[in-house]
């Protein structure tokens, strides 16, 4: 079994992103990603997806994500047609989205996408055909901007990738799909919601429906990192946003990210950012 790069596709450094139509007429080969995810959209025919030694059957309107270090391929392929999309999230999905307030893109784009194995990906999205029709169009205009060299081209680009990922995350109905996905998905999408609140992790368990011990277990291994912490970096994202596009005083922007006093603020934002919020607004560092 072998790793591919995104580099293979792409040697655009600054922004990492492929996308094509293609399709296979023989089984592909079992393979991994090494530093990228990859989301497919099957456009026509079935095949057997085979994802970690196991196989299940994908048809016409079968969406999924991939992620690193899970190995898939593809067997008794019929006339089967995928939409490629290969990206790294940290560079493409680390902006302070509304989006991420969904439980659907938890659970699709991140979730799914780090434990993927053959119990999880039971839950993937299958489409409409209204809906199938539908994004098609943004993949058509995708695909098609990919080709060319105009200007602008990855500011569009990067414009339809958003409008992909949040159509397919409201069509992801996570509370009724595997349990272990739909819990962290809803947990996390509260504490997107609700940032600016004195949050606790009882909340956040009760919205989980898992037990402390066995929910922080699970979302440290899907997120890389603690719940708490999860929570921390969401306000300072928030904190700066605010500092970047708005005049508002400093201790109101603590006061709105959910932090209790501008010190406070103050300690955690250096902490994690590495200057002051004075800093970061002025960009003076």
């Amino acid at each position: 079994m072998n790793n591919m790069w995104l580099k293979y596709f792409t040697q655009d450094d600054s922004f990492p992103f492929y996308i094509e139509y293609g399709g296979h007429d023989d089984k592909m080969f079992i393979h991994g990603h090494e530093d990228f995810c990859e989301l497919v959209i099957v456009l026509d025919g079935s095949a057997d997806h085979i994802v970690q030694q196991e196989r299940f059957p994908v048809c016409k309107g079968d969406v999924f994500v991939m992620g690193k270090d899970v190995f898939h391929g593809y067997d008794n392929v019929n006339s089967f047609r995928i939409c490629n999309i290969m990206f790294r999230p940290e560079a493409l999905l680390d902006g302070d989205y509304d989006i991420k307030q969904h439980a659907g893109f938890h659970a699709l784009f991140l979730l799914e996408a780090q434990l993927n194995t053959a119990q999880s990906f039971k839950s993937r999205l299958h489409l409409t055909h209204a809906d199938f029709s539908e994004l098609k169009l943004l993949l058509d205009a995708a695909v098609a901007e990919y080709a060319e060299q105009r200007p602008g081209k990855k500011t569009i680009l990067h414009a339809y990738f958003m409008q992909i990922i949040t159509k397919l995350s409201r069509l992801y109905d996570a509370p009724v799909k595997h349990r272990e996905i739909s819990g962290m998905a809803e947990a996390a999408a509260y504490m997107e919601k609700h940032y600016m609140d004195d949050i606790t992790i009882e909340q956040v368990l009760d919205i989980s429906h898992y037990s402390q011990r066995h929910f922080i277990r699970l979302f440290s291994a899907a997120y890389n990192t603690t719940p708490q912490k999860y929570l921390m970096n969401i306000r300072i994202r928030k904190a700066c946003s605010l500092l970047k596009e708005s005049t508002m005083p400093i201790t109101e922007i603590a006061m709105r990210c959910g932090f209790g006093d501008s010190n406070y603020f103050s300690r955690a934002f250096r902490k994690t950012k590495g200057i002051t919020p004075s800093q970061y607004r002025s960009g003076t560092v």
